[in-house]
């Protein structure tokens, strides 16, 4: 009986041991998931082409995506106005389409295009979302630039680059129509498609996001679940190459499939063109 005594008591201090480890650890991951999803990282590239003009060597732009409303409490700003963006271009899910509100939306557009102006094509959350309309008007307000299936020029004097935008499709881009192969092609796509697919419309630099970043990043293996790719996504960050064709994939601003990012933490680009 003695025994007996010292073994529930030897096993209720192994339980209340493993209790307190796991409260520990539990109260040390809380602040570390919210910085996790809180704090703002910059990641930058560089794309060099032949085609680019002399004018536009050292043109920086500025690549966000997929906020889906997400309050940053004017951090981003502060750190984008830092970069100093000759363009600042947004690839869709500004807005989410469970969240009916357009006060966050709004005021990062007046922030950002007091920056810089601003480039914007659709997600799926605008493309699904009733409110979309209303941030449209939020646009036209404030000089917001939407590409739906359209091309512009942008001018450093006499000399130009193309910019065109792709409105959000789920079944994919048109590659019928190609841009002119003798210009430098800036083409923004809210969904990541391999680089070979946009090689074929003469893209110079596609900027996409969708992806999230894999939501999750398990180490040594990567994103764990990305729309549209399911899980261990081979298109969910970083920048892609296929001959002159370089598409870069932002992890984004915000969060969706999951209501959490576990070493993703949120992510502002900035490309410089080189000549």
């Amino acid at each position: 009986m003695e025994f007996d005594g010292l073994q529930r008591k030897r096993d209720y201090k192994a339980v209340q041991k493993t209790v307190v480890i796991a409260i520990t650890v539990i109260l040390l991951l809380i602040p570390f998931m919210i910085w996790q999803n809180n704090s703002l990282t910059v990641t930058e590239y560089d794309k060099y082409s032949s085609n680019l003009p002399d004018a536009f060597d050292g043109y920086t732009i500025v690549h966000l995506s997929d906020l889906h409303s997400k309050d940053f409490k004017g951090k981003g700003t502060v750190k984008i106005n830092a970069l100093n963006p000759d363009i600042i271009v947004i690839t869709g899910d500004l807005i989410d389409l469970h969240n009916r509100k357009l006060d966050v939306a709004e005021d990062a557009v007046k922030m950002l295009t007091n920056i810089a102006k601003v480039y914007f094509v659709t997600g799926n959350h605008e493309i699904l979302s009733p409110i979309y309309p209303s941030l449209l008007e939020i646009f036209d307000e404030y000089g917001v630039t939407v590409l739906d299936n359209e091309q512009q020029k942008i001018y450093i004097g006499e000399q130009s680059i193309t910019i065109y935008g792709y409105a959000d499709c789920e079944y994919g881009i048109d590659t019928d129509a190609a841009l002119d192969k003798e210009d430098f092609n800036l083409v923004l796509c809210h969904r990541p498609y391999a680089p070979e697919v946009f090689n074929k419309v003469n893209a110079d630099l596609v900027l996409s996001g969708h992806a999230h970043g894999g939501q999750i990043r398990l180490p040594f293996i990567g994103g764990l679940i990305a729309p549209d790719q399911g899980f261990f996504p081979k298109y969910y960050q970083g920048m892609h190459d296929y001959l002159d064709t370089s598409v870069v994939i932002s992890r984004g601003l915000g969060r969706s499939i999951l209501p959490l990012r576990l070493f993703n933490r949120p992510e502002i680009v900035v490309i410089t063109l080189h000549k």
